[in-house]
């Protein structure tokens, strides 16, 4: 028996197992935008698109004009500090990870 809690232990489980148990988090995602606005100016709004907005599988990750962007009970958002706004719509976030690997 293996036991992981998120996705990106689950690999390992399956692969490493006979009976794999993958757990996962139930609330909103935290988004910690200090963090969020290092990644940009470290790697830009090219990379931001194309290594973790592209790969999210469920289109939950998006980029809106920060003037447009309305506050909801199952959104997280940052600021990215150039007009735009990262938001996660965490009704259709399945928490694979793909947007952190």
């Amino acid at each position: 028996f293996k036991f992981s809690g998120c996705a990106n232990d689950c690999v390992n489980a399956i692969q490493r197992s006979d009976m794999a148990t993958i757990g996962t988090w139930r609330d909103n995602i935290r988004v910690n935008e200090a963090q969020v606005q290092d990644y940009m100016k470290a790697h830009g709004m090219h990379d931001l698109v194309n290594d973790v907005i592209s790969k999210c599988p469920t289109r939950a990750i998006t980029l809106v004009e920060t003037g447009t962007f309305q506050p909801s009970e199952h959104v997280s958002a940052a600021n990215l500090g150039d007009g735009q706004t990262l938001c996660i719509d965490n009704k259709n976030c399945v928490r694979c990870m793909h947007c952190v690997n």
